[in-house]
């Protein structure tokens, strides 16, 4: 009986979903120049999320206390409800992910465009991440990399979520 319920237990864990890369608390989301917000960034092996950053406060804090023995995707989904900028793009609807550069004063700087499909009509829309660091040891790290290392984990996360959808 305890070897069927642990291989039940190993394939519901295959499925769930994971974080496969984060970058906490300094992303802003852009659109042009202009910051639209500023939170947390999660690729996981089933969606792309920004999660808008948010005030503390006591209900907040027992939301998620909580959800503490929660799995992670009943996790992030509450975490979308938090506020009302917060969105998710599922990683079978983007299109296109790529580094552009966006001309500021007083220097250019490199983002992360995602191009995603939104809507009953799957309009093509854009969304631009600037990943900002407060890391001494990533302090110096130029901007394209961290664009870049983003790009490449985004692209194997569709193919993987690709290959999972085909088996």
């Amino acid at each position: 009986m305890s070897k069927n319920n642990d291989i039940k237990k190993v394939s519901q864990d295959k499925d769930a979903e994971i974080i496969i890369r984060q970058h906490r608390r300094w992303t802003h989301w852009l659109e042009r120049n202009k910051v639209l917000g500023e939170g947390n960034f999660i690729l996981t092996n089933r969606r792309l999320l920004f999660l808008h950053r948010i005030v503390s406060t006591p209900d907040v804090s027992a939301s998620i206390k909580e959800l503490a023995d929660a799995p992670l995707e009943k996790v992030l989904d509450h975490a979308l409800t938090l506020h009302k900028n917060s969105f998710q793009v599922p990683l079978s609807s983007i299109m296109q992910v790529g580094v552009i550069t966006l001309f500021g004063f007083p220097l250019p700087r490199f983002c992360l465009e995602i191009v995603y499909l939104k809507g009953k009509k799957l309009d093509p829309h854009t969304a631009d991440f600037k990943f900002i660091t407060s890391d001494p040891a990533m302090m110096f790290m130029p901007q394209l990399f961290v664009d870049l290392g983003w790009q490449k984990a985004i692209r194997k996360a569709i193919q993987e979520s690709g290959r999972q959808k085909t088996k």
